[in-house]
């Protein structure tokens, strides 16, 4: 059922306030010296000083700046422009809420990351916010409720759309939001998929439920660092098949699915292998995850002892075509879990196998793998190209739950307790040397396809370009 939620896109040139002490002035149309003045003027009144130190990767002083507003700012990379997510009602939530989480009404704000020009402004009624990608590209996934009170006889209802928006501000496509999973720029519905917008679907060749990808560790404040989860990824989704070898031992084997006509794409047993994966016969369970998907690249990882089960195991990174499977390289080994329930192992938000991220600056993919209940997350850091291990982290040393990188950094949680992650530090993805070992939660920045870092924090929102 099509939600009665209506999305309002304003103009830049029509002035709105944003946030408290900042509003868009100009006009599209006019081109006259005053325009320009007032233009001038008020971003010089836009611009903050940056008080704290400089954070790694990103110059000391901000390219741009944003007010604070009364309830807070979020801030979300889309592309080549930063998103900043402010609630209209101006009130603070919890401490672990972020604006863009919060019940009510939003006012979402593109900016070019490089100067804070505002491309376009988005309003819209009761709704949440976070990251995505449409395609393989980055985007803005906006989740707008409207209810409907009882008549007497009936329920409450509510109905979700989610709606996502380009780095320009352009809403790229609807889809009501059922429960069933949208990710992507693709929308799954009972056994068939098809593209947000286009009205044709596929049916599903592949068995079982889409899976998603492995991604980064939770953050503090919801969906503020990390993307939403990924089911799908460059425009394939992927699921288990059982492969029966006994009464008790039901292997899963991976199927790669081309959502653009439903068919299986590939399978791990078709799959090209690294020397040390043990072959199918041999594995027990799982045998493989796909741990993330990097254009037209998917890195996967793969069992290397098989029967002999232990708490945890040794798996071999690859990186594999996503059309076909071809082997392309053999990253390094990562201690991680071995499988162990058949029901939610490898799922990423109840119980992932692997935390990881890419650095895109310096083609760097930083994975990390939990060795058992209640040990540390170890990073480990490759090059994607040529699958060479850059650094490891020693059993010895603290957890390092991954969260982001960018710029040639990658950040992560070393308190992993029983709340939210906490105590986030700054390492050189290269080197492993540590540049900050102490930072806040909001000191951790988003990043633009540009080099940008941007940060929400309580004076304000901050644009940094790269170091």
């Amino acid at each position: 059922m099509a939600s009665t939620a209506r999305t309002v896109l304003v103009p830049a040139a029509v002035a709105v306030t944003l946030i408290a002490g900042l509003t868009a002035c100009g006009s599209d149309s006019g081109s006259g010296k005053d325009d320009e003045q007032t233009k001038k003027k008020a971003e010089k009144s836009e611009q903050i000083a940056w008080q704290g130190a400089a954070i790694p990767g990103l110059a000391a002083k901000p390219a741009w700046t944003v007010p604070p507003a009364p309830g807070g700012a979020s801030v979300f990379a889309v592309g080549d422009a930063f998103a900043v997510v402010t609630d209209n009602a101006g009130a603070r939530g919890k401490d672990d809420e972020s604006p863009s989480q919060r019940e009510g009404a939003k006012t979402i704000t593109f900016r070019d990351a490089k100067n804070g020009a505002v491309r376009r402004t988005v309003k819209v009624p009761d709704a949440r916010v976070s990251a995505d990608t449409w395609h393989g590209a980055p985007a803005l996934r906006v989740d707008t409720t409207s209810k409907t009170a009882s008549d007497g006889m009936t329920s409450d209802k509510s109905t979700t759309v989610a709606e996502i928006y380009d780095g320009q501000g352009k809403k790229l496509g609807s889809t009501p939001v059922t429960g069933a999973p949208v990710s992507d720029g693709w929308a799954v519905k009972g056994d068939t998929v098809g593209r947000i917008g286009s009205g044709a679907t596929n049916k599903l060749d592949a068995p079982g439920e889409p899976r998603a990808l492995q991604g980064a560790a939770p953050s503090k404040d919801l969906f503020h660092f990390a993307q939403r989860q990924r089911t799908f990824g460059g425009d394939h989704a992927f699921s288990y098949e059982e492969v029966e070898r006994g009464t008790f031992n039901h292997m899963k084997r991976l199927v790669v699915t081309d959502l653009a006509t439903g068919k299986k794409a590939w399978t791990s047993s078709e799959a090209g292998r690294p020397d040390q994966a043990i072959p199918e016969n041999k594995s027990h369970d799982v045998n493989v995850v796909p741990v993330t998907v990097v254009g037209d690249r998917i890195v996967l990882a793969w069992q290397t002892k098989g029967e002999d089960r232990s708490s945890f195991e040794p798996w071999v990174m690859s990186v594999n075509d996503l059309k076909s499977g071809r082997l392309l390289t053999t990253g390094p080994v990562v201690e991680a879990d071995a499988p162990g329930s058949m029901r939610d192992f490898g799922d990423p938000v109840t119980n992932p196998t692997f935390l990881v991220t890419h650095d895109t600056s310096t083609g760097t993919v930083v994975t990390a793998g939990q060795s058992g209940m209640g040990q540390p997350w170890l990073a480990t850091a490759w090059d994607l190209n040529s699958g060479r291990r850059l650094w490891s982290q020693a059993k010895d040393e603290k957890t390092f739950a991954i969260l982001t990188s960018g710029d040639g950094v990658v950040y992560g949680y070393t308190d992993v307790g029983p709340g939210p992650y906490s105590d986030p530090i700054a390492v050189d993805v290269k080197t492993k040397k540590v540049l900050a070992k102490t930072l806040d939660n909001n000191q951790v920045p988003v990043f633009s396809t540009d080099g940008h870092g941007a940060v929400s924090v309580e004076r304000g929102v901050f644009v940094f370009p790269r170091a």
